[in-house]
C-alpha cells in the first residue's frame, strides 16, 4: 500500500509545486484585488516553435471611467523557485537608469503615440513621463548580474546555476511574444472612443534567502539581505532583441509588491483620465494612417 504521508513529505520538501500553487493562490485570494490567475501558463517559443511554460499568468482588469465600460489590464507574468540555496544579485547605482539603459517599455495596447498641440507625435514614454511613476524607470539601483551559492565540503561555492536559462529567458520571451500579440490584436479605429492598455510585470518570486552585493560609488562593496530586486538583461535571439527589467522578489514581499504595481496603474490611469481629448483623437489620427497604409500597400 501507498504511504501517502511519505509521498506528501516528498512533495512538500523536494518539489516546488506547493510553492507555486501557494503563490497563486495569495495572488487570487487577495482581499485588496481582483486576479484571475491562471498556473502553468503555456506559450510557444517564437525562436523554436516548442512549447515553454510559466508558472502562472495573472490579470487583472482596473476601470478608467466610473461606467466600468473602460479598463487597464495589469498582467503579471510569473515564475517561482522554490530554492534552498542563497541566491546572490550584484547591484551599482546607475544614473537615469531607465533612460540610459534603453529598456522595453512593458506596455502594449493603443494609441501608443500621442499627437500633440504642435502636431507632434510622441511616444507615450515621454508624453506621460513614464519615468516619474514606473518603478523600473525610476530607480538607480539596478542587477545585471546574478549567481548562487551553494554549501560544499564545508565552505561556500559560487556557481552560475541555471536561472538565466531556465527562468530569465521564458519571462523575456513570453513578455516579447505578450506586447508583440496585443498590439497584433489591438488596433486603434474610428469607431473606439477609448484607450485600450495592457501593463506586463515579469516576476520572478523566491522562496529561499535573496542577498544583494552593491558595490557603492566610492567602490566599496558590502552583502545585505534583500526582499525585491530589478534585473536587466539584454538578450538577442533570431525573433527577440532588447533589453528588459524582470522584478525579483522574496515571497515575503510579495503584498508590497501588488500594492507597488498597481499604484503604478492607478497613477497611468489618472494621466489617461487627465488628457483623455488628446488620446481620442490620437486614436482617430492612428486609426487614419492604419488604413491608408492599408490602401496604399508599396508605401
Amino acid at each position: 500500500m501507498l504511504n501517502t504521508s511519505q509521498i506528501k513529505q516528498a512533495i512538500d520538501s523536494k518539489s516546488g509545486y506547493p510553492f507555486e500553487l501557494d503563490i497563486a493562490r495569495r495572488i487570487e485570494t487577495d482581499d485588496d484585488y481582483t486576479y484571475l490567475v491562471e498556473s502553468n501558463y503555456c506559450f510557444e517559443d517564437q525562436d523554436t516553435g516548442e512549447a515553454r511554460e510559466l508558472d502562472f499568468h495573472a490579470i487583472q482588469a482596473i476601470p478608467i471611467s466610473t461606467r466600468r465600460s473602460e479598463y487597464i489590464f495589469l498582467v503579471i507574468l510569473g515564475s517561482c523557485k522554490n530554492n534552498k540555496n542563497p541566491y546572490i544579485f550584484f547591484t551599482r547605482e546607475v544614473p537615469l537608469a531607465g533612460i540610459t539603459l534603453n529598456l522595453n517599455m512593458p506596455i502594449a495596447g493603443y494609441p501608443l503615440e500621442i499627437f500633440t498641440n504642435n502636431e507632434e507625435r510622441e511616444d507615450i514614454e515621454w508624453y506621460f513621463q513614464f519615468h516619474d511613476f514606473l518603478h523600473i524607470l525610476g530607480t538607480d539601483i539596478l542587477s545585471t548580474q546574478f549567481c548562487e551559492v551553494v554549501r560544499a565540503s564545508g565552505s561556500w561555492k559560487v556557481q552560475s546555476g541555471n536561472l538565466f536559462n531556465d527562468i530569465i529567458v521564458p519571462l523575456v520571451k513570453v513578455m516579447a511574444k505578450e506586447v508583440e500579440k496585443y498590439n497584433e490584436e489591438h488596433r486603434p479605429s474610428r469607431d473606439v472612443n477609448a484607450p485600450d492598455y495592457q501593463m506586463f510585470y515579469p516576476l520572478l518570486v523566491l522562496n529561499g534567502p535573496i542577498f544583494e552585493y552593491h558595490l557603492t560609488p566610492e567602490g566599496s562593496t558590502e552583502l545585505r539581505e534583500a526582499k525585491h530586486i530589478l534585473a536587466v538583461k539584454h538578450y538577442e535571439s533570431k525573433t527577440v532583441r532588447g533589453r528588459y527589467a524582470i522584478d525579483v522578489i522574496h515571497q515575503s514581499y510579495l503584498k508590497q509588491y501588488l500594492d507597488l504595481i498597481n499604484g503604478e496603474a492607478k497613477e497611468f490611469i489618472n494621466l489617461i483620465r487627465r488628457h483623455r481629448n488628446p488620446i481620442i483623437q490620437s486614436i482617430h489620427r492612428l486609426s487614419e494612417e492604419n488604413q491608408n497604409e492599408g490602401q496604399n500597400p508599396e508605401r
